[in-house]
């Protein structure tokens, strides 16, 4: 149990880490605790406990004479490289943190723990403290880049003439979608404040096949494409929510049009067993409305919404899969 706890107080250690940038400082070369405390303007004892603590459980190493370097681990805390969490472990153990200790309010009262802390909605939350919404929305970027990858190598996107990304932030995985296409068009579409910075980031030699496009997914997405995606946007919203949002891709989909859930997928045999999607599953929990499905009732908002279910893909991590549905 102790170690169960341990995973909290680390927690705490990774944020003060990730705050202090100290991924960055020895991203070069290892550096004396003395070094990085002066660096950060910290205390040096104190900023020790920290990194002798993470290095104990494998994040940093600590080498002779109270030097620190970087390993693997350590290196998904660095600033803006592909495969960071930097900036979503600063959004979990900061705004969304407090949550995790109301979960009994879900349990007992059905309440979201986030709207019982804040009096408002991560969302509305969000439109209110703008600077943390960026930061959240980096921190989508970063896991983000850790499963693009798999989603090009295993999804053949070059098919199709025009795709949607439905909710598609930054435009990032329309990006490389596009990269691995290179005769199709694409629309990124999300609400009018994200589509903003979208624009200003379509690079150059995509800028004749990427548009953008505004508006709510829950009320009309671009119509008449040929395929349409959605990543880690169902598992934020209650089965209602979710079969609305399917039926208005449904009206926008021309026959045989198919549609991409990309999410995390709980194994429907895992009983006992650990899988990260479990774990996914507490933080929309804490957070929002939503949770984290197995395939069986991926499939029943799919069949409520009028659209069949192709195929499950997997991707090579067990954060994200690809559920293939059709509209027939």
């Amino acid at each position: 149990m102790f170690e169960v706890l341990g995973g909290m107080w680390i927690s705490g250690c990774v944020k003060t880490a990730a705050e202090l940038n100290i991924a960055d400082l020895l991203a070069e070369s290892p550096k004396t605790i003395s070094l990085l405390a002066k660096e950060t303007q910290s205390d040096e004892k104190a900023l020790y406990r920290i990194m002798r603590a993470l290095s104990s459980v494998g994040i940093f190493k600590e080498l002779e004479n109270k030097i620190f370097e970087m390993n693997d681990l350590a290196a998904a805390l660095q600033t803006d490289v592909p495969g960071t969490v930097k900036d979503f472990v600063l959004a979990n153990m900061g705004e969304h943190f407090l949550g995790f200790g109301e979960l009994t309010r879900t349990v007992k009262e059905g309440k979201v723990p986030f709207e019982y802390v804040y009096g408002m909605n991560l969302w509305e939350y969000y439109k209110q403290y703008p600077k943390l919404a960026a930061n959240f929305g980096r921190g989508m970027t970063g896991l983000s880049n850790m499963e693009l990858q798999g989603i090009i190598e295993n999804y053949d996107f070059k098919p199709y003439k025009t795709i949607v990304d439905i909710g598609g932030g930054n435009g990032v995985m329309m990006h490389r979608i596009l990269n691995s296409a290179p005769e199709s068009s694409g629309i990124v579409f999300d609400e009018a404040h994200v589509i903003e910075k979208t624009v200003e980031l379509i690079p150059e030699n995509l800028k004749n096949r990427c548009l953008t496009a505004t508006g709510s997914f829950f009320d009309k997405v671009p119509a008449g494409a040929d395929l349409y995606t959605m990543k880690w946007i169902i598992h934020d919203w209650n089965d209602d929510e979710c079969i609305r949002i399917l039926k208005v891709c449904y009206e926008a989909m021309p026959k045989g049009s198919k549609l991409l859930i990309i999410d995390a997928v709980i194994p429907d045999d895992s009983r006992n067993q650990p899988h990260l999607a479990k774990l996914l599953d507490i933080v929309m929990m804490a957070c929002l409305t939503g949770r984290e499905r197995s395939l069986d009732e991926f499939i029943q908002l799919i069949e409520q919404a009028g659209l069949r279910f192709n195929r499950l893909i997997d991707i090579g991590t067990q954060s994200k899969s690809i559920v293939e549905c059709e509209k027939i």
